[in-house]
C-alpha cells in the first residue's frame, strides 16, 4: 500500500495559522454593511424628530437649551440666523436700485425691476 498513511505515526509539527490577509478579509466580510451615520447626520435627525417651536416661543432660548445636545447645528443657527449688525447691505441695495430705476426708466414694471435687481445683486 504505497498511498496509505500509517495511523501509528502522528504529525507533531505545529499547525500554522492562516495567513494574515485571510483573517483581515473575513473580518471585513463579517462587518455590518450599513455605514454609521456621521455626528452631523445624527444631529440633523435628532433635530428633525423634535416637535416644532410654538409661534410665540423664544428661538434664542431654544438654541441655547439645545446647545449641549446639538452643538454643530447650534453654531450654524447662530451664524446664519443672526441679524446683520450694520445697515451697509441695505444701503448697497438702495444704491443699486437708484441706478436702475432712474427717471428715464420710470416705465419699468415691478416684475422687470425685481428681475434686474436679482441679476445685478446676484452675479454668477
Amino acid at each position: 500500500m504505497a498511498g496509505s498513511v500509517d495511523p501509528t505515526t502522528t504529525d507533531t509539527s505545529p499547525v500554522e495559522p492562516p495567513p494574515m490577509k485571510r483573517n483581515k478579509f473575513f473580518a471585513l466580510a463579517n462587518r455590518s454593511s450599513t455605514p454609521r451615520p456621521t455626528p452631523s447626520e445624527t444631529e440633523v435627525s435628532l433635530y428633525l424628530n423634535q416637535p416644532c417651536l410654538q409661534e410665540d416661543g423664544d428661538p434664542l432660548g431654544y438654541w441655547k437649551a439645545k446647545q449641549p445636545e446639538i452643538p454643530v447645528l447650534t453654531r450654524l443657527a447662530a451664524k446664519y440666523l443672526a441679524i446683520p449688525a450694520t445697515s451697509a447691505p441695505v444701503e448697497r441695495l438702495f444704491s443699486i436700485a437708484g441706478k436702475l430705476f432712474r427717471p428715464e426708466r420710470c416705465n419699468l414694471s415691478d416684475k422687470r425691476f425685481e428681475q434686474l435687481m436679482m441679476i445685478k445683486c446676484n452675479p454668477q
